[in-house]
């Protein structure tokens, strides 16, 4: 039975003798204040399918975190298509032990949470096709480079950089116009075939000042005229543009096409920023390692933070806002949820010494019995304390 804001409310009234009008506060702010609450509960109708966006790739360990991931209440990662060996299992670790573990252990997962933005970090063994157009490292590195619109003063950078062994830096000119990055018509052949429906391309991009640029734009291709091209409006992971190193992501699903591109016979690459007019005369940008990936089509599982949902289009969310939202939840869990609504009310209407305390006696009894039945899938958080070489 599927359970609205409207049963929970008349629930809660018949069990508090219609005094809900001596609450501090309104029904509804009450109500999603005491669902919020029984959180502390994984609810198996809680867990939720989220695609690994676009793509789950081997060597990029920054994604995109659904808004609604409870704490780190992950179950795991499932691959779409491929059977998953019985003997893989996942491991989620801290932060900063993940940043340690990633290049030499497999499956572990993490959440990272600064700034007020959410990441899933993964490092999880997937059958990628990767093919390097350039590695960035010098100003023939697969081809010459040059600049392109308002860059200027390109040189090698054996000092910053993400891979191999230098980058590419550039200045803004003072020309005031609206694109600024380098640029190559000489590059050693590579062959788009295998990416050019599905696949993606991933291009360290570094900002000194990430304030009035718009997006990134990657054209591939055979030269001027014919070439594929994509935006990128965000980094990897989702989240916004930054001052220093970006990973930004082309993908192909995305892309337009200027002429005929012929696949198996590419040789030419610009990639540049769109950017304000007025942004000029900034030094100390850089490019480094622009790869082609098409890694594997893989799904986040995990418990939400969203008891909600709407009841026309399905839409999950965090508090009820109309008497027929839907709760997430079947009938032990209503039951549930209905205990702990009458307990925090309760307080709210005075009622200390009968209702409340019945309605917790009776949420920790059921919550016991719940958790009993229902164990959670989350994975336990565990850390390494020494690292042995080997």
């Amino acid at each position: 039975m599927a359970y609205t804001y409207q049963n929970l409310l008349d629930s809660v009234k018949s069990r508090l003798h219609n005094q809900l009008g001596q609450l501090g506060t309104t029904s509804l702010v009450a109500i999603n204040d005491a669902v919020r609450a029984t959180l502390e509960v994984d609810f198996r109708t809680t867990k939720r399918k989220s695609l690994v966006a676009p793509n789950l790739f081997d060597d990029i360990y920054e994604y995109n975190c659904p808004t609604d991931l409870k704490k780190k209440k992950i179950v795991g990662i499932q691959p779409q298509k491929l059977i998953r060996s019985r003997h893989t299992s996942y491991e989620l670790v801290p932060e900063e032990n993940f940043d340690q573990l990633k290049q030499s252990r497999e499956n572990i997962l993490s959440v990272s949470d600064a700034d007020l933005v959410r990441k899933v970090l993964a490092s999880v063994r997937v059958n990628d096709l990767s093919l390097v157009v350039s590695p960035l490292e010098s100003l023939t590195s697969g081809g010459t480079w040059a600049a392109f619109g308002d860059a200027e003063n390109l040189s090698v950078d054996t000092y910053d950089y993400i891979k191999g062994s230098g980058s590419i830096k550039w200045d803004i000119d003072a020309s005031a116009g609206t694109t600024a990055g380098i640029q190559s018509s000489d590059l050693n052949t590579f062959d788009l075939t295998n990416y050019a429906s599905a696949g993606s391309v991933f291009v360290w991009c570094y900002l000194t000042d990430a304030t009035n640029v718009t997006n990134f734009i990657l054209r591939l291709g055979n030269d001027s005229s014919n070439y594929y091209a994509m935006t990128a409006t965000t980094p990897n992971d989702g989240t916004s543009f930054v001052d220093g190193w970006n990973l930004v992501r082309f993908d192909f699903s995305g892309k337009s096409t200027t002429g005929t591109v012929d696949e198996d016979a590419c040789d030419y690459a610009v990639i540049y920023m769109t950017k304000d007019s007025g942004k000029v005369s900034e030094t100390d940008y850089r490019f480094d390692h622009i790869i082609l990936k098409l890694g594997e089509i893989n799904n986040l599982i995990y418990y939400s933070n969203y008891m909600w949902r709407n009841s026309t289009s399905i839409t999950w969310k965090a508090n009820s806002t109309s008497t027929d939202d839907l709760l997430n939840a079947d009938e032990d869990e209503y039951n549930l949820i209905v205990e702990k609504c009458v307990e925090q009310m309760a307080v709210g209407i005075r009622e200390y010494e009968n209702d409340y305390q019945i309605a917790r006696r009776n949420y920790m009894e059921m919550k016991k019995e719940y958790q009993r039945q229902y164990k959670s899938e989350a994975l336990s958080e565990t850390t390494d304390y020494y690292y042995f070489d080997g």
